[in-house]
């Protein structure tokens, strides 16, 4: 009865909690449309198409990739979800990286520090080592490059690395 009751006023509580202003950030901006994404991945050559839009209210900017590669049943070789949002408080961007992986964990979520032109998410993963995936904004080509950086006992090792190209009607994907 008691774990009811808590229930009932958590959820009475919760219209209670004011609305985070509209999150404004030129740099998530930037990511928002529709890219071509190629570059690659643990050595193997890959073409993504990523979609990036503003979602619940305008706090996080969803971005859905979707490798153009495909498994013999026809699914695509790699699928994700990633939310990013700003937390004001902690003065940190926080991302929240779900893929067709699986395994909803701490290795699913990262934290990057404000910086002009680049977002270095680092994610914690279960053995104490750490991915760094790094989001930055190249103004000369209008586009963005990622790169992601395993860090295993001290060594570190690149993953990947793509290139963010605005999609259009030179790619036949529009």
């Amino acid at each position: 009865m008691k774990t009811l009751a808590a229930a009932a006023a958590l959820i009475l509580a919760v219209p209670a909690v004011a609305q985070q202003p509209t999150l404004r950030d030129p740099l998530l901006d930037r990511l928002k449309g529709r890219w071509v994404t190629t570059g690659t991945v643990a050595g193997e050559a890959t073409t993504m198409d990523v979609t990036a839009t503003w979602t619940l209210a305008h706090q996080y900017l969803r971005v859905d990739q979707v490798t153009r590669e495909r498994e013999a049943d026809g699914r695509p070789k790699y699928q994700a979800t990633v939310f990013i949002g700003w937390n004001a408080k902690t003065q940190t961007y926080g991302c929240v990286w779900l893929d067709d992986f699986g395994g909803l964990n701490t290795q699913s979520v990262g934290a990057a520090a404000k910086r002009d032109g680049s977002l270095p998410f680092v994610f914690a993963n279960l053995d104490g080592s750490f991915t760094r995936t790094t989001m930055t904004w190249d103004a000369a080509a209008k586009g963005w490059s990622w790169t992601i950086d395993e860090d295993r006992a001290g060594k570190r090792s690149r993953f990947a690395t793509l290139t963010l190209r605005r999609a259009g009607a030179a790619d036949g994907h529009d």
